[in-house]
């Protein structure tokens, strides 16, 4: 009797388990991912703003950063007898000029990367997007300190804020999630 209880116990158990085990077992047919020739599609856009934004970081830096280093413009600016001083003008200044240095650098190898098609540019075009946020918050934050920026209009400030947060919220999920991000980046 024990013997038969086993089987009529077991038996259903063991046809469950293995038919179970032969539907898993089976591999999982996934569609083949699709590899473009060319950048397309929602690229496109970001191919446009890539290729001009060295240009729009570079004449940043050199027609209204750098100039800030001619003496009178620095010791207006950072002297202590001067009218305007404050104690965070000049690491303010140093910052955002090394940070767009920074940025003017990076931009041109993710340019570099995502006109070759390399493998590794959705990672870094979502360190320079999260970076460049980070930043102009991060500048945003030190340039309030200063009575004199925080007297001014700041609507400047508050849109290039909005920009750096719509492109992280719209193309960091896109080249984390897109199948033409993968499909193109292959090299």
């Amino acid at each position: 009797m024990e013997p038969i209880f086993k089987s009529i116990v077991f038996l259903p158990k063991t046809a469950i388990m293995s038919s179970e085990y032969t539907i898993l077992d089976q591999p999982e047919e996934t569609p083949a991912l699709a590899i473009y020739d060319s950048i397309g599609g929602w690229l496109v856009l970001i191919a446009i703003g890539l290729v001009i934004t060295p240009f729009t970081l570079g004449y940043g830096l050199f027609a209204e950063l750098l100039p800030v280093f001619e003496e009178e413009s620095w010791s207006y600016l950072t002297s202590p007898d001067s009218s305007v001083y404050h104690p965070l003008w000049k690491p303010l200044i140093l910052f955002e000029v090394i940070g767009n240095i920074i940025f003017l650098l990076f931009v041109v190898v993710v340019n570099i990367y995502f006109f070759g098609r390399r493998r590794q540019l959705p990672l870094l075009i979502i360190i320079y997007y999260i970076g460049h946020l980070a930043f102009i918050l991060t500048d945003n934050a030190l340039a309030a300190q200063i009575p004199l920026i925080a007297e001014m209009d700041n609507n400047d400030s508050y849109q290039e804020i909005g920009r750096a947060i719509l492109t992280v919220g719209i193309w960091v999920p896109y080249f984390l999630i897109s199948k033409r991000v993968k499909g193109t980046f292959v090299h």
